[in-house]
């Protein structure tokens, strides 16, 4: 598959960026007149915040601030991450942080007399429902508040903090060039975008072996460079945790999610030890079914069965999400179904495109969601995936304040992975024979719990250990780097795969290094999604609870609002539940299997 330029794409494949703006110059005005708000307010309210009542005012004014930075940062970032190398997309994007900036700085005396305020304000404030979840944030940052002064100043480099983020995708996007490799005479194009959405589970073992040579080639020309910016972002992170009094850098990054350090821990421990057998065993199955000797790196996202990997149009793809959220009921479907005729979704596989797959959520505007469409059923599993976030930003946007409307990183993804249990369960059930039965279960083992509770997983448990090294006093280069990934993996996948030093490269592949502890929270949003799922099975007001789950936003705790579904995230039965149930899944593939070999 060969990267095209973005003007050769249909218009119904991208996506219409007007129900932000306008265009550029409709962009530029809503920054002058976002800054003159800011302007307003600071002059309106900077020495003049005691009372309850002062911060109520306030609060109320600065929501509407907020919401045009959530459409001006959105805009901004949106068009480049679609082509980086359109320079009109690149102005738009500075000219978005440099006005996230400014506006950061000039508010930022808010969130220090918010912090500073008595606790009895804040008391106050948090009984009003509007408020809650920025006045339980506020309280507990409080003891790690720093002079107005140096607030300022961490303000002030924002830019500069996230340069790391910003560096690596650029690379991703435009540096990280892959060779052709050729087969029988065949040249074959190679990409970032070609290998993750395409070679990676080709059905000609040939073909993924030099697909993933050429590309692993590719990431290690740069593999220095990538090294130095995540060592900057993790040391910056570290700064900050000891700047801001916190016991150690995971307890930093963990504060915002409201979790702890037990529950990040018991996330990666219980997966690596208990669910890395049930993986090795399907594994070792797809291995066999498939006539592999080994199985390598190379090979570890192979199809059970390859010939019933169906090409799928992106119209039916729309069908499949709509009869897969089909049991969450009229309401959701409704909301959801809108994205095709309003183009929420940039699908264009497209020169200099960001390789990955995200949803932004312009609060009350409609989301947006960016992919790369290759034609696998892979694509749409990211498809269900996006609209799933999609769809939690509708509800929580539409039933909450901007202020409760985040949900917790740490259970973030939950309402897309659930999209995709609806996906996986609605093929099983549409077949009659067990060869398109394993089809459909495979397909959930591989496309939504291997993606989330293996790939992300495994970051995490590397970051763990990169994290560990630095607030140890360490540092790295790509060489520890290279050999802390390849023990993780070894670790997880025993004997069921092989792994070698290009696979030890795996963690120049993703952005989420730069998000902090992120990675590991795809995993506890599954298992969430998973009690879910099965709360909606099994429960004839399920579909209800989890309506009521996704409108609830940030206005409450992780653990509070996992337990609107009936899910408990302070034992380990959740976590426990989602093992079992992915290990009788694999029992039941491994039933049809024999079925079909009778």
């Amino acid at each position: 598959m060969e990267l095209k330029p973005r003007s050769e794409f249909p218009e119904n494949e991208l996506w219409d960026l007007t129900a932000l703006y306008k265009d550029r110059e409709d962009f530029l005005l809503a920054i002058e007149k976002a800054l003159a708000d800011v302007a307003q307010f600071k002059q309106n309210y900077e020495g003049n915040l005691k009372t309850t009542d002062d911060f109520t005012a306030a609060l109320y004014e600065l929501e509407q601030i907020y919401i045009q930075q959530s459409h001006i940062i959105n805009y901004s970032f949106m068009p480049q991450t679609t082509d980086f190398s359109n320079e009109e997309f690149a102005e738009i994007a500075a000219s978005g942080d440099d006005f996230m900036t400014k506006a950061s700085v000039a508010l930022s005396f808010f969130d220090t007399a918010l912090a500073e305020a008595d606790d009895a304000v804040l008391d106050e404030l948090e009984k009003n429902p509007h408020f809650s979840s920025a006045i339980r944030q506020a309280k507990r940052q409080k003891a790690h508040l720093l002079a107005p002064e140096v607030e300022k100043a961490i303000t002030n480099l924002r830019e500069v903090l996230g340069a790391p983020y910003d560096i690596y995708t650029k690379m991703r996007a435009g540096d990280f060039a892959m060779d052709d490799f050729e087969i029988d005479g065949k040249v074959y194009k190679n990409s970032f975008v070609t290998y993750e959405n395409f070679y990676q589970n080709h059905e000609d073992a040939v073909v993924r072996e030099k697909a993933f040579r050429s590309f692993s080639k590719g990431l290690r020309a740069h593999q220095n460079a990538a090294a130095a910016a995540y060592l900057a972002k993790v040391k910056s992170e570290k700064l900050l945790a000891d700047m801001r009094g916190y016991d150690s850098v995971f307890d930093y990054l963990l504060d915002e999610q409201e979790v702890d350090r037990a529950m990040f821990d018991r996330q990666i421990d219980l997966i690596m030890n208990e669910f890395g057998p049930v993986a090795q065993r399907y594994l070792k199955h797809v291995a066999a079914v498939n006539g592999l000797e080994k199985m390598t790196f190379a090979d570890w996202k192979l199809d059970i069965d390859n010939e019933l990997n169906p090409e799928v149009s992106i119209d039916d793809a729309y069908d499949l999400v709509m009869k897969s959220v089909a049991p969450l009921g009229q309401e959701y479907s409704q909301e959801v179904a809108r994205y095709q005729s309003e183009r929420w979704v940039d699908f264009a596989a497209n020169e200099n495109k960001d390789s990955g797959g995200y949803a932004a959520d312009p609060y009350r505007v409609h989301p947006y969601v960016l992919m790369s469409w290759t034609g696998r059923m892979s694509d749409v599993y990211t498809l269900i995936h996006e609209i799933g976030h999609s769809g939690q930003f509708i509800f929580s946007d539409n039933n909450q304040s901007f202020f409760n409307a985040h949900m917790s990183t740490y259970f973030v993804e939950a309402p897309s992975t659930l999209n995709e249990l609806l996906l996986s369960d609605y093929l099983e059930n549409q077949f009659n024979n067990p060869r398109q039965k394993r089809f459909a279960l495979a397909h959930r083992l591989t496309d939504t719990y291997f993606h989330n509770f293996i790939t992300h997983l495994l970051e995490a448990a590397f970051q763990r250990e990169v994290y560990t090294l630095i607030e140890n006093g360490g540092t790295f280069g790509a060489e520890k780097l290279n050999s802390i990934m390849k023990d993780v993996l070894s670790k997880f996948w025993g004997d069921a795969v092989e792994i070698d030093d290009d696979a030890a490269l795996t963690w120049m592949r993703q952005a989420h290094y730069y998000m902090g502890l992120y990675s590991y929270t795809y995993s506890a949003g599954l298992v969430i999604s998973t009690a879910g799922y099965l709360n909606i099975k099994n429960n004839p007001d399920g579909a209800n609870q989890w309506l009521d789950f996704l409108k609830s936003g940030g206005s409450k705790t992780p653990l509070d609002s996992s337990l609107i579904i009936g899910a408990d995230i302070s034992t380990e039965k959740p976590l426990r539940d989602t093992i079992q149930f992915l290990s009788d899944t694999v029992d039941q593939i491994v039933a049809y299997s024999a079925e079909l070999e009778k």
